[in-house]
């Protein structure tokens, strides 16, 4: 089982009030993980959310992804129409003891969050070298 497989969306649990407020009535964005030798990367689809608006962070095992966006559309007095209003974004995802948290790094560019989790440079393979008798 690869590390992005082992990625699933967290459980609020009951006695965590600020965060189940938080999420509620949020949108689950759209999300691809990639794997290589050296990281899993994590695109995220977060469209209208600027990055003020943006909070990523990891507590005890669990990458965090919120996101506010904000409406256009409603700022613009009456009679305005939207199809797309201000709502929230949220995702969290399990991480193992495999991944660097001092190097984690993220990026958003044209809606798109990138979160790239480096390796621990003991969970990379390495060759293991066969000597001979």
């Amino acid at each position: 089982m690869t590390m992005a497989d082992k990625n699933t969306q967290a459980v609020v649990r009951k006695d965590d009030a600020e965060l189940a407020s938080r999420i509620k009535d949020t949108l689950v964005p759209q999300v691809d993980i990639c794997e290589d030798r050296e990281s899993v990367t994590l695109y995220a689809d977060l469209p209208g959310v600027a990055k003020d608006g943006l909070d990523v962070h990891i507590e005890k095992d669990t990458l965090q992804i919120y996101g506010r966006r904000s409406a256009h559309a409603q700022a613009a007095g009456t009679g305005a129409y939207t199809e797309m209003p201000a709502r929230d974004y949220y995702r969290a995802f399990t991480i193992g003891e495999e991944v660097d948290r001092d190097h984690i790094s993220a990026q958003l560019a044209n809606g798109v969050l990138k979160v790239v989790l480096p390796k621990s440079e003991r969970a990379k393979p390495k060759k293991i070298d066969i000597k001979y008798a």
